[in-house]
């Protein structure tokens, strides 16, 4: 029987295979939740199954492609069956690359679109669907600071993660008389492999050593950083707390 804030809740994590994702399924499982990792890759989800696992809940990897809704209903439901429910969502999946907007194709457009937005859109209903008729849940949307300030080199991305600002505040009020409670986590500059794929590149890497450097903490964040906010929404320390965006930027940025 395991012990801790959410003993006894089933969390559900997309993007869950790797950097933050993984971070955040590893820190619910700490804290007593039994956690459902969701990802495209097969071979990470079950991984980071197994990491859960070993930490005395239920852990379960679902490979999944996130981009349509029939195939995220269906990783959603599969995660309710085989945990019994889904008392917490975490959207975290996430991707964009640093590019010029004039450089880029509608093709990737509707990647990033596709992968930040509609993904969101998608597993929420189902998991609302769930919370609804169960007595409520919590659902943390990772966003990005893109979202609230804009970043140059990542127009597409900040739209898609403005859109889930604006969709976690739309929900919160819409489903407080269901109990189901939506927050929204949005990172700064976090070391994770995006972080590492775009640094390679030495067309982007100076622009993002300069971003680091107006960080005011002066260091990007650790994975577990994010995953500690997150893990507050999800816990009843957040009980009265629904519709509100919480920056982990380092003081990168301050949005009154």
């Amino acid at each position: 029987m395991s012990h801790g804030p959410l003993a006894g809740r089933r969390a559900v994590v997309t993007g869950g295979g790797r950097g933050i994702g993984r971070a955040v399924a590893q820190h619910l499982a700490e804290l007593g939740a039994d956690v459902a990792v969701l990802a495209r890759t097969r071979e990470q989800v079950e991984a980071v199954a197994r990491e859960i696992t070993a930490r005395g809940v239920r852990g379960v990897g679902i490979s999944v492609d996130l981009s349509t809704y029939p195939d995220c209903r269906a990783a959603v439901e599969a995660a309710c069956r085989v945990l019994g429910g889904a008392d917490i969502l975490v959207n975290n999946a996430g991707w964009t690359l640093t590019t010029p907007f004039l450089e880029e194709e509608e093709s990737y457009w509707r990647r990033v679109i596709d992968t930040n937005l509609w993904a969101v859109i998608f597993c929420s209903r189902v998991a609302v669907e769930w919370m609804a008729e169960h007595g409520g849940g919590a659902i943390v949307n990772v966003a990005s600071d893109a979202g609230r300030v804009g970043t140059s080199g990542e127009a597409v991305y900040s739209a898609a993660k403005g859109g889930v600002i604006a969709l976690t505040k739309s929900l919160a009020r819409e489903m407080a008389s269901r109990s189901i409670r939506v927050n929204c986590v949005c990172p700064g500059p976090t070391d994770t492999g995006i972080l590492a794929e775009n640094t390679a590149d030495p067309a982007h890497a100076a622009r993002i050593e300069r971003m680091i450097r107006m960080i005011p903490l002066r260091r990007v964040a650790q994975p577990a950083d994010v995953a500690a906010a997150v893990a507050f929404f999800c816990t009843d320390a957040s009980r009265y707390v629904t519709g509100q965006v919480l920056s982990v930027s380092g003081g990168l940025t301050m949005v009154g």
